[in-house]
């Protein structure tokens, strides 16, 4: 629905320019500034531009309309899945507990729909690019034909899902869940080592900043309360800006322990450079930093999951 919104705004504004510079060209004409072949020529360039903006638009209205009937069918057919899921909730067929599990879900996408057929409605009543830009406002979603990033309402964060079973519907709230359970383990695990094959001693992410620790922590923790969330769009809010700041912070660490130990290689002299330099070969990556990164990752990729869902 927003890739045609976003053409039938498009459509607009290319009609108001083609009608603009239609005006634009009559003055000239009235003036003695153009010639009349320039004039002819400019003409029906600019009438061909407003016809084909003009059949764009008709040609979009269709299709937004077409959307609108699939959307108040689709709304007619879950509203009577809702009214078949409470008749077998009364008659005993359902326990109350997968009633109102299985309500909610239907519950949600009957107003997920009748927010899409208010949205429709209101562009197949724009008759300008203006109204288009009224109309969608809101959201803040149409925008060049791609969807920006859109605040979720501050109501989301406090609204939790109603049974575990939910956790894993859909599918996509799992990465989530899963990435801040093993952001959270990775900063127990050995992170890097030193040493040669036979003897290595590991380092754990506390040992090299206690920000890791603090980030691993607090992020992974967040990330798993976070797919508790009832709505889509404000879990994934939470699952990219934690992941966001895990990277963030791993990629600051590590960057400041390279330049203090370049440092100090480099204020000891040509002996200090050369033994930086062989402790250098001796560093190997464990799992502990593996995990934090992939997991990190997984929430951001997980987050853009979830938004593109709602």
């Amino acid at each position: 629905m927003s890739k045609t919104a976003s053409e039938l705004h498009r459509a607009f504004l290319a009609k108001e320019e083609a009608e603009r510079l239609l005006v634009s060209l009559e003055e000239l004409n009235s003036e003695g500034s153009v010639t009349a072949e320039q004039y002819k020529y400019l003409i029906k360039d600019y009438n061909e531009r407003l016809s084909a903006a003009n059949s764009a638009i008709a040609r979009l209205r269709v299709e937004l309309k077409n959307q609108l009937d699939d959307s108040r069918t689709s709304l007619g057919n879950n509203r009577v899945e809702l009214d078949r899921l409470e008749l077998r909730f009364r008659v005993g067929e359902l326990p109350l507990e997968n009633y109102e599990r299985l309500e909610r879900k239907l519950q949600r996408r009957v107003d997920k729909i009748q927010v899409e057929i208010t949205e429709l409605e209101r562009f197949l009543e724009a008759n300008s690019s203006g109204d288009m830009g009224t109309l969608s406002g809101g959201s803040r979603r149409m925008r060049g034909g791609t969807s920006e990033f859109s605040m979720p309402e501050a109501s989301s964060f406090t609204e939790f899902v109603g049974s575990v079973a939910e956790v894993a519907d859909p599918r996509t709230r799992l990465l989530g869940l899963v990435g801040g359970v093993f952001l959270f383990i990775s900063v127990f695990m050995p992170w890097v080592s030193l040493g040669v094959p036979g003897f290595r001693l590991n380092f754990l992410a506390g040992d090299l900043s206690g920000h890791l620790v603090a980030t691993g922590v607090m992020c992974g923790l967040l990330a798993v309360g976070a797919s508790f969330l009832a709505r889509s769009d404000t879990r994934g809010l939470v699952h990219i800006a934690v992941g966001a700041i895990a990277l963030v912070v791993v990629l600051i660490v590590g960057l400041s322990i390279r330049s203090d130990l370049q440092s100090l290689a480099d204020s000891t002299g040509g002996w200090g450079r050369e033994i930086w330099e062989i402790t250098r070969s001796m560093i190997g990556t464990r799992e502990g930093l593996v995990f934090y990164i992939m997991a990190a990752i997984a929430l951001i990729c997980g987050g853009f999951l979830e938004r593109r869902e709602a």
